[in-house]
C-alpha cells in the first residue's frame, strides 16, 4: 500500500506529471489545492476519484484517488467553508478497511472543527493535510496561534505523525517548515512498521 500526498497549487497544467513516479506507482493519491471547479474533468485508467471544490472562491480543492479494484465512499465532507476543506473517504477491499482524511486549511487548521468527527472513528485512519500550522514539534522555529491546540490534541490522541524532518514548505532559502502533515491511528501504525 503506497500513498502520495501533494499540495498541487493547481493540477490543471500538471496532469502530465501523474503518469510519472511517484504518482504512477502510488496506490493512493491525496492532493490539496487542486484548484478544480465542479465541471473540471480528471480521469485515469486505474483510479477512482473523490473530490471537493470551492464554489465560493478561487483555489482550494481536495482529491483522493483510489485504485479501481477497491471500493470507497465519502463519509464526511466540508467544502463550502471559506477556509476549511475536509474530505474523508472510507476504503474497503478484501483485507483492508480504513479511512483516508484529506484536509486543507490556508490560514491555520483549528482542530476543534473536526475533533468530534475524529473521536467518532472506529476504524484505522490516515490523516493527510496542508494544515498551515507552525510549531517546534513539527521542526519549525516559530509557533502559530492554533498549533498549540493541535499539538495538545495529537499528544493525547491515538494518532502518530509519519513525517520525517524534511521540510514541506520553503518560503526562502533560510526559512522552512513542515506544514503538510501525515498522521495515522496507532492500530494501523503498528501494521505499517512491524
Amino acid at each position: 500500500m503506497s500513498f502520495v500526498q501533494w499540495n498541487c497549487r493547481s493540477l490543471r497544467n500538471k496532469k502530465i506529471w501523474l503518469h510519472q513516479p511517484p504518482f504512477s506507482t502510488a496506490d493512493f493519491w491525496i492532493f490539496q489545492e487542486t484548484f478544480f471547479k465542479e465541471d473540471d474533468n480528471l480521469s485515469h485508467p486505474n483510479k477512482i476519484f473523490f473530490r471537493t471544490h470551492r464554489s465560493n472562491r478561487l483555489g482550494g480543492g481536495l482529491l483522493i484517488g483510489i485504485p479501481k479494484n477497491i471500493s470507497g465512499r465519502v463519509n464526511y465532507s466540508i467544502e463550502n467553508d471559506p477556509n476549511l476543506e475536509v474530505l474523508a473517504e472510507e476504503i474497503q477491499s478484501k483485507n483492508l478497511n480504513f479511512i483516508i482524511i484529506n484536509i486543507y486549511e490556508p490560514h491555520g487548521f483549528n482542530i476543534v472543527f473536526i475533533k468530534r468527527f475524529l473521536y467518532s472513528l472506529n476504524v484505522p485512519t490516515f490523516i493527510f493535510g496542508d494544515f498551515n500550522l507552525h510549531h517546534p514539534f513539527f521542526g519549525g522555529n516559530s509557533q502559530s496561534s492554533l498549533s498549540e491546540n493541535f499539538v495538545d490534541w495529537l499528544n493525547n490522541s491515538d494518532f502518530s505523525m509519519l513525517n520525517t524532518s524534511a521540510p514541506t514548505h520553503i518560503s526562502n532559502p533560510h526559512t522552512s517548515s513542515i506544514i503538510d502533515l501525515t498522521l495515522c491511528s496507532a492500530s494501523i501504525y503498528n501494521e505499517i512498521y512491524e
